[in-house]
Parts: C-alpha cells; structure tokens; sequence
C-alpha cells in the first residue's frame, strides 16, 4: 500500500499537476438550502467535508469489513501461542471450531465434518485399505482425493485443511460426529472458550472502536479532475444540467489543507485487515490469561481503503481532499480560495444564476454560461458579463409574491406540527415522524427567506432605493420585521427540539436514524440561522427602529 501520510505538500502538488491542476465539483443548483450553502461556500472560499460515515452512497467511504477475514486474522495470532507440540490437523480442527461458533454457523461445519467421514471411509474401503495404512495413504493420495471430493466439501475446506481433517474422521467410522464429539474427544473446551474470549475482545475493544473512532474523526471532500464538460457528471451531481461546476485552481495551493490524493478505481472491494489497524499479536499477562499485544495503528494504511471505489465509477476521476483527527461526527469548511471559474448548466434556476453572477462579481471569479454545440453531443461554454444580466423589475416582483407564499406555507407547516408533538406528548403517544415534520418546514422557511432577503436587496439597490424609501413603506417594514420575528421564534422552537433529543432517544422514543435525522436537520438550521445574522436586510437599521 502507499505510504500516503508520509507524502510532503510538494509531492502532493506534482501529483496534482500531472492531473492537470485544476479540480472540479459538480452540484445541484435549486431554491432550497443547500444551495444556499453552496453559494456561501464560494463567497467564503471554503468547501464542505462530511465524515465518512455520513456519505449518501452506501460504498462511498465505508471501510470494507469481513467478519471471516477478521476472526481469521484473529484465530491465527491465538493459535500462536498454542503449544507447537499440538498436531496441526487438531489445530486445524480449533480454527474451524473456533471460526464456526464465533460467526453461528457449528451446524454447517460438523454437516462438513460428516460428509467429509463418508467420503473419506468410502475411498478407503473401494481401495481396500486397512486402519493401519490409513494415514500413509490419504497423505499420499491427498491431491487427487480432494480434487474429486463432493463440491459442497470443497467448497468449504481448502486443500491443506481437507488433508488435516481427513486424518481425524477416518477414525469415526461408526461415530456420527457433533461439535461435542471432537471437543470432548481432545479435550478442547477449555482452550475454546479462552481463544474466544481473547478474539471477541480484539474485536468489541479494537477493531470496531478504532473503525468507528478514526472514520467518525475524518472527513473526505470530493472532486472531479474530468473538467468541466462531463456529460455525465452534469447528469448524475448537477441536476441534469440545472445546476453548476465550480472549477478549483490547485495550483495556487501554498498551504496544507489536507492530503490530496486521486481515488484508486477496482472491481474489487478492499477488506481491511487486522494488521492495518497495528494487532500484531496476542500474549499472555501475569495471571496466564490471554490479552492482546501492542498496538501500533498504521493509519496510512487506512487512507487506502479510503481512496478506493467500484470501478463504475471511473469516469468520474475522482480525487479527494482527506482530513483526520477532527472532532467525532463533525463535518468541517476547508479553505479552498482558489475558484478559478463557476460553469452554470443550460437548465440553472434564474435566480439562481443572478446569486451566483452575484458572487462571481464579487469574487473575481469568471463565470461561463454552458451550452449545447448545435453540430454534435460536444458541451461548449461562453463567458458571461454584465450584459448577459438584466433586471426586470416585475419579474423580481413576481418572485417576492411566489417566495412569500411558500415561506407563508412553510410557516403553517411548522405551526401545526409543533402542535401536533405537543399534544402527542400529553397524550404519551410520541410521534417522531411529526417532530421530523417540523424541521424539515422550518428549514424551507429559513430557505425562502434567506432568498427572499437576497432578492429584495437586489431589488432595492437596482431601483436605487434608501433607507427613507423603506422606511417610508410601512406595510414592508412591518412584514420584513415579522419574518425576522418569526425567525427568532421558531429559532426557541428548534432549541426546544434540541434539548430534548438526546432524552427522547435514551427513553428509546425515536430511533437511532430518527435521531441521527432530526440531528442532521437542527444542524443545517443552526448553520443557515447564522447565515441569515450575515445577510442584512437593505435599510437594516431602519426595519429594526420600527
């Protein structure tokens, strides 16, 4: 595996350039909060990092975990310390034992074990040989004897433990074999449950908690280095065309911001193994009892599996920025101030396009109309300039009047839901679904708002308004300040939502993905609640006196 941690900026920076330099994300571009985000992103230079374990995509992140693989692994440093004078078919026999109860499937194994003592005991007397001569023969004839063995024997044993096994159940020819047969018969009970003990604590106190710990801990930021006219990349992350490619200029990255590395592309799923995650072996302490041995994490090694995804998706020539030791299940902004150019896509929302023209303007950042060539399937873009954008007084209007209705709507959400978990919990009937409800509402009505107040401060600076002209508009004053009275109120009500979480899952009220849910949206509106404090209304200062 690479040694990825080991790797300076400069390295980074040559593998980048061989890349092209330049980066590119894809996103979705609609009236809603997440695109609010997006915007605030460029406008703060920063990108947005999730933990792994946050990830839409099932596979995307998820550290390829195989409960055989591990208590393999496990097995083998246990058997380790078992006496060398133990023959290696009986310690064959504990690893399957040892391998079968661990993952609940004894059953199987002796079903083998049975199957294996027919076979065997048939071969043996067609070829007419005697107890005695027994062992001398299956040894010698091992090769072709597993090569024409039943498939459902084959298919669980491999050679070397077909060969062991053979020479124990050539000896139980009239004995139906159970788990307790062989146990009883070397007298393994004992040394069963010690192995075990030691092997379920290398996984609950190691390699579940480090998995869980170092992903909860890291955070994985994705990019595109396929530019900015891939076909499917605008089908698949930019709402088929609705949305925009921000394009990052790597190349004027002078600091570190994390490690930068491409994504490996395999048909394969890596499995991680216990030898990443630094268990080298088990000992015993000074009571006899087993324990496990220093650990030394090789985190670089982790990073690999990090970087690795189904090779279906390999036209999107991923590269990822990676950031480990953060705070647990803490998504974080990474500065990235060097946007060299937003692509907006031929179906983008209007309002939309003019918030990030907005942006762009302000930024310095060029920003590209695409467009469809009209001779073939290639993608083509034009620079825009302020000649592209022209305001319409009654089309900005239209849109307060189409806003306002849907943050009027959103409100009416939020009221009755609120009403409805007041009256479930009275009633001791507690419907999460309905506390659900009422984020979800809540985070729309932010959302509306946030760019009914962007539209509106347009609006204004576009007509030249004052202060004295909203001022003078008491109807507007009194509506604008009722928003931003709402805002606060429902701001108590998420708090409420809040403070009661963690209650309500303990008391098993709401589920572990409710609550991971309900958590996700508080965070999203505890975070759009400060973009709004950010954005002032036109006229600020006057809304606030009345």
């Amino acid at each position: 595996m690479d040694n990825y941690e080991k790797m300076s900026l400069d390295q980074m920076k040559q593998g980048i350039a061989k890349a092209g330099n330049c980066f590119y994300q894809y996103r979705p571009c609609q009236r809603n909060a997440t695109t609010i985000y997006d915007i605030e992103n460029i406008r703060h230079g920063v990108v947005f990092a999730r933990t792994p374990l946050q990830m839409n995509d099932p596979f995307d992140s998820k550290i390829g975990f195989s409960v055989e693989i591990i208590y393999d692994e496990c097995i083998d440093l246990a058997l380790a310390l078992i006496d060398d004078s133990i023959e290696q078919y009986i310690k064959t026999l504990i690893k399957e034992l040892l391998k079968q109860r661990l993952i609940g499937e004894t059953f199987n194994f002796i079903n083998v074990l049975n199957k294996l003592k027919q076979y065997i005991i048939k071969k043996l007397s067609i070829a007419h040989i005697l107890s005695i001569n027994a062992k001398s023969y299956l040894l010698k004839n091992s090769t072709n004897l597993y090569n024409q063995c039943p498939s459902e024997i084959k298919n669980h044993l491999n050679k070397e433990e077909f060969i062991f096994l053979s020479l124990l159940v050539k000896d139980y020819k009239d004995v139906e074999i159970d788990d307790k047969t062989i146990i009883d018969a070397f007298n393994l009970e004992k040394m069963l449950d010690e192995l075990e003990n030691v092997i379920v604590k290398a996984r609950d106190e190691i390699y579940l908690p480090f998995i869980n710990d170092f992903l909860s801990k890291t955070t994985v930021t994705c990019f595109s280095a396929s530019g900015w006219d891939n076909q499917l990349m605008w089908s698949h992350y930019a709402n088929s065309y609705s949305g925009i490619c921000v394009e990052y200029d790597f190349s004027k990255m002078d600091d570190f911001i994390g490690f930068v590395y491409p994504v490996k592309y395999s048909s394969k799923r890596p499995t991680i193994r216990l030898q990443d995650l630094g268990v080298k072996s088990f000992e015993y302490d000074e009571n006899g009892e087993l324990q496990l041995g220093e650990i030394d994490v090789n985190t670089s090694n982790v990073f690999s599996y990090l970087l690795s995804k189904n090779d279906c998706w390999r036209y999107e020539k991923e590269w990822r920025i990676i950031n480990v030791e953060g705070e647990p299940y803490t998504p974080k902004f990474i500065e990235t101030p060097f946007i060299k150019s937003i692509t907006l896509g031929f179906n983008v929302d209007d309002v939309c396009k003019k918030l990030i023209w907005d942006v762009c303007q302000g930024k310095n950042i060029d920003c590209y109309q695409l467009e469809m060539n009209p001779l073939d399937y290639e993608l083509t873009r034009n620079l825009l300039t302020s000649d592209s954008f022209v305001f319409e007084k009654k089309e900005e209007e239209n849109y307060f009047n189409t806003i306002s209705e849907h943050a009027v709507s959103a409100s009416q959400k939020i009221i009755e839901s609120s009403n409805l978990i007041l009256k479930s919990i009275e009633k001791k009937d507690f419907k999460p679904q309905i506390m659900i409800d009422a984020l979800t509402a809540l985070l729309d009505f932010l959302s509306d708002v946030y760019y009914f107040k962007m539209s509106f401060n347009r609006y204004c600076n576009n007509i030249d308004a004052t202060a004295d002209d909203i001022n003078s508009n008491e109807e507007l004053c009194t509506s604008i300040k009722q928003l931003i009275d709402a805002i606060n109120k429902f701001n108590i009500t998420t708090k409420g939502i809040e403070e009661s979480l963690l209650s309500l899952r303990i008391t098993n009220m709401i589920t572990n993905n409710q609550y991971y849910k309900a958590k996700q949206l508080i965070d999203n509106i505890n975070e759009l609640q400060e973009k709004h404090k950010d954005l002032l209304w036109f006229g600020q200062d006057v809304i606030e006196e009345q």
